[in-house]
C-alpha cells in the first residue's frame, strides 16, 4: 500500500487529501439533508425541488465545463469547483428558509463540475506529474480517489447526526464549513499542467454523439440514474417519519452506507465496466426491498450498507463511456456522463417527492420497478457487438487513440 501510495504521485496524493477533507465536510450532512430542508419549512414536494437544484446545476454547467477541460487543461476548470462548494455550502448553513436554500444546492451543484474535470486531471498526471509511475494504470487512481472520499464520509455522517441531535440541523452545515476550508487548501497545493494540443481533425464532439451504441448506452445508465435516485433521495425521510429513527441513529446508517461504497468500490473494482455498472444496480435494488420490509434495525443496518453500491454507479458509468471514446474526448465524455446524471437528478428527486407525498414506500416500489426494467433493458443492449466491445472506436489520424 506504501508503494501504491509514492506511485500515484505527489499531485494525485493532494487531491486524494481533499477528497478525503470535502467527503467529512460532506458527509456531516449529506443524509440528513432533506431532514434540514424540512426544517426550513419544506413539504416533502418541496424538499425534492430543493434537492434537485443541485442535479439542475449539475446539468446546466457540467458539460460546458468538461468541453472547456479539454481545451484549457483540467486545474483551470478544477479549483473554481472547489471554490463554489465552499461558497454554496455558507448559503445553505444561512438560508432564513427553504426558498434560500434552493439558490445554496445550486451553487453547490455547480462545483459539480469538479468532479469529471478532476478524473480528466488524474489522466494528465500520467503524462505530467515526475513524481507518479508512468506505469501505474489509471484506475488504481481513480479507485484510490473514491476510496479517499468515502473514508471521509465513513465517521463524518454519525457525527452530523449527533450534532443535528444536540445543537441543530443547521449547526451541522455550519460546521461542515470549517472541513470545505480544509478541502480548498489541500487542492491549492496541485500543479498546473501545460494545456493539451489541439487534435489535427478537431474533437469531433458531433461524431460521438451520432453514434448509436454511445446514445444507447448513456440512455441506459441515465435510466440507471433516475430508478436508483428515485427510491434513494427520502431515504432518512423515510427512516425518520415512517420507521422512527433518531438523527444520530440516521447518521450512523449513514456511515455504514459510506463503508459499504469503500467496500464496493474495492470489491467490484475488476469487474468489466458494464458488469460493474449493472452488479451496483441489483445492490441498490435489495437495498430499497429490505427498506420495504421491516424497520428492525439488522434489516436497517443491511440495506444501508447495500445502498452504499448507489455512489459505485458513476465511475462505473464512467467507466463504461471511457471505452466510446478517444482520449482527446474524455473531459466532454465525462462530464456528459455526470450531466445526465444531474438530469436523473432532477427527474429522480422531484419523482420522489411527489411519490412520497402520496406513499413513504411508493419511491421505494418505483425504484425497484425502474431498475429490474434499465437492467434487462441493458442485458439486451449488450447483445449488440458494439456493446461487447466498444473498445473498437476507430482513432482518428493524427490524434493518439483513447
Amino acid at each position: 500500500m506504501l508503494t501504491l501510495w509514492h506511485d500515484i504521485g505527489r499531485d494525485t496524493r493532494w487531491v486524494m487529501w481533499s477528497y478525503m477533507l470535502w467527503g467529512i465536510g460532506e458527509g456531516l450532512w449529506m443524509f440528513i439533508q432533506p431532514l434540514y430542508v424540512k426544517s426550513l419549512g419544506a413539504t416533502p414536494s418541496q424538499t425534492g425541488f430543493v434537492i434537485g437544484m443541485w442535479g439542475l446545476a449539475r446539468l446546466l454547467f457540467i458539460l460546458p465545463a468538461g468541453i472547456l477541460a479539454d481545451r484549457l487543461g483540467a486545474r483551470r476548470l478544477m479549483l473554481p469547483g472547489w471554490y463554489l462548494g465552499l461558497a454554496g455550502v455558507v448559503i445553505i448553513a444561512l438560508a432564513p428558509d427553504w426558498r434560500w436554500a434552493a439558490p445554496g444546492f445550486l451553487v453547490y451543484g455547480i462545483s459539480s463540475t469538479a468532479i469529471p474535470v478532476t478524473n480528466l486531471y488524474l489522466t494528465q498526471s500520467i503524462r505530467h506529474d515526475p513524481t507518479r509511475n508512468p506505469l501505474l494504470p489509471i484506475q488504481a487512481s481513480l479507485t484510490l480517489l473514491w476510496a479517499a472520499y468515502s473514508l471521509g464520509l465513513v465517521i463524518s455522517p454519525g457525527a452530523g447526526g449527533l450534532i443535528g441531535d444536540l445543537v441543530s440541523l443547521r449547526a451541522v452545515f455550519l460546521f461542515s464549513v470549517f472541513w470545505f476550508l480544509l478541502s480548498v487548501w489541500a487542492i491549492s497545493h496541485t500543479a498546473h499542467y501545460p494545456v493539451p494540443p489541439r487534435p489535427d481533425r478537431g474533437y469531433d464532439y458531433r461524431g460521438v454523439l451520432r453514434r448509436p451504441p454511445v446514445i444507447a448506452a448513456l440512455t441506459v445508465l441515465t435510466f440507471g440514474f433516475i430508478a436508483v435516485l428515485t427510491g434513494q433521495t427520502l431515504s432518512a425521510q423515510f427512516l425518520e417519519e415512517a420507521r422512527g429513527f433518531s438523527h444520530s441513529a440516521i447518521g450512523a446508517f449513514g456511515s455504514l452506507n459510506a463503508l459499504g461504497t469503500a467496500v464496493f468500490s474495492i470489491a467490484l473494482a475488476r469487474l468489466p465496466a458494464w458488469r460493474g455498472f449493472f452488479a451496483t444496480l441489483l445492490l441498490v435494488l435489495v437495498a430499497f426491498g429490505l427498506l420495504l420490509a421491516g424497520g428492525a434495525w439488522p434489516v436497517v443496518v443491511a440495506a444501508y450498507f447495500l445502498l452504499g453500491a448507489y455512489y459505485t454507479t458513476r465511475p462505473f458509468a464512467v467507466s463504461v463511456i471511457s471505452h466510446y471514446v478517444q482520449e482527446h474526448q474524455r473531459g466532454m465524455a465525462y462530464a456528459l456522463v455526470d450531466t445526465l446524471a444531474g438530469l436523473a437528478t432532477v427527474l429522480g428527486t422531484n419523482l420522489a417527492g411527489v411519490l412520497y407525498a402520496q406513499d413513504t414506500a411508493w419511491p421505494f416500489q418505483a425504484g425497484i420497478g425502474g431498475l429490474i426494467a434499465v437492467v434487462v433493458a441493458g442485458l439486451a443492449l449488450l447483445r449488440s457487438p458494439a456493446h461487447r466491445h466498444p473498445d473498437t472506436v476507430p482513432a482518428q489520424p493524427g490524434v493518439e487513440s483513447g
